[in-house]
């Protein structure tokens, strides 16, 4: 079905509202994977509190979970029966070096759909001789590896080096930056991979397994990009940036690229920041460069592994650019239906078929809706005034 019958299909649809409700305030709308079930965190009162609907059964009461007064910074599907949360919030009482210091930290909470029991993942870390309080929730990878219920995240642990037997010292602690997977029904942390002493970023693929290892070095400024071998456990060097080229270039990677052995990459070659990829085995950036303009910022899909939604600078805002050409064509059709708003598509399910598109007014508030593309179903969930 091309563009142009989808956007007339929508438009002559009425718009149902059948979950939207405006009295408290919407941070986001997410779909699961299987496109059955989507969430929605709101105020509830004066607490933050999840809403779980399904999406065949409009008439149906949502699931509420309530989530208290934590501050939430972003929120996911861990595969079909989970919801992830990253939350912040400040702890006190720490004993440091300094004395008695409250820190602030994030962390990942894991909820159940079916009884709304939550779980936080990791915590402190055990040291040879003490815990490390560990402030960073750790970064999302990939949130439904093979359909299962882990997700896969880059965090620091404190690997422990004994030296030989003492009686006083147990050995000595080193931070890793290393590849972690979570149950997410039971809580039980696995290190898939561990970090060198330099890592600072990990790639991985939709379905969890490392593709790549960046390495920086802090006397030369150098960085050096390691390419997993076939079972993901070993690395080789595919190539190196120089201390140089990441002053003028500022180069982030953001995920996984358009084939199995290239990576997303932003790059900086003197007009902002642009999308290109890196090919492992050339072990040199590609030159096709996308041409979106200069991109303000990301949203990154734990689902596909890479950066999704790219943003850039634009006369009232910031301009949203699908990375993905049916999305493209999508958000166009969207923008025919739902006049005078900008529309992001921010989630959608595996096969591509269900997703939550978030309509921007300027002036004004934010909406989001369901679409589905088999049914030519364009219902409103939930509004911010």
């Amino acid at each position: 079905m091309n563009s142009h019958r989808i956007a007339v299909a929508i438009a002559a649809l009425v718009v149902a509202a059948t979950g939207a409700d405006a009295a408290d305030k919407v941070y986001g709308v997410e779909i699961s994977p299987s496109g059955k079930h989507y969430a929605v965190l709101r105020d509830a009162g004066d607490q933050r509190a999840l809403a779980i609907y399904l999406v065949d059964d409009p008439s149906m009461p949502p699931q509420g979970i309530g989530l208290g007064t934590v501050k939430v910074e972003d929120l996911e599907w861990g595969g079909d029966d989970y919801v992830l949360v990253r939350f912040s919030g400040e702890k006190g009482g720490l004993d440091t070096v300094q004395g008695l210091q409250k820190l602030e930290f994030q962390r990942w909470m894991s909820i159940s759909r079916e009884t709304g029991a939550s779980r936080t993942l990791f915590g402190n870390e055990e040291g040879a001789d003490y815990y490390y309080f560990i402030a960073s929730a750790g970064a999302l990878l990939a949130s439904n590896p093979g359909g299962g219920d882990r997700a896969i995240f880059a965090r620091s642990y404190p690997q422990v080096s004994n030296p030989g037997p003492s009686r006083l010292k147990q050995g000595q602690d080193q931070l890793l930056y290393s590849l972690q997977s979570a149950n997410l029904k039971t809580g039980d942390i696995k290190r898939e991979s561990d970090g060198e002493k330099n890592t600072i970023d990990w790639i991985v693929d939709a379905k969890g397994k490392p593709v790549a290892r960046i390495d920086q070095y802090e006397a030369t400024k150098k960085i050096e990009i390691m390419a997993a071998n076939a079972n993901g456990k070993g690395f080789l060097k595919s190539g190196e940036i120089s201390g140089d080229q990441m002053a003028k270039e500022q180069i982030n990677f953001t995920g996984v690229g358009a084939s199995p052995r290239s990576l997303q990459a932003l790059r900086n070659l003197g007009g902002g920041p642009s999308l290109t990829e890196y090919d492992l085995d050339a072990g040199a950036f590609k030159t096709d460069a996308q041409d979106v303009g200069a991109v303000s910022r990301i949203a990154y899909d734990p689902r596909e592994a890479r950066a999704r939604i790219l943003y850039s600078a634009a006369v009232g805002g910031e301009r949203v650019h699908h990375v993905d050409p049916a999305d493209q064509k999508t958000q166009a059709s969207l923008e025919k239906a739902i006049e005078g708003a900008a529309i992001s598509i921010v989630s959608k399910s595996t096969d591509g078929m269900r997703m939550i598109g978030r309509a921007d007014y300027r002036g004004k508030g934010s909406e989001f809706y369901l679409f589905d593309k088999a049914a030519k179903r364009l219902e409103l969930v939930a509004a911010n005034e």
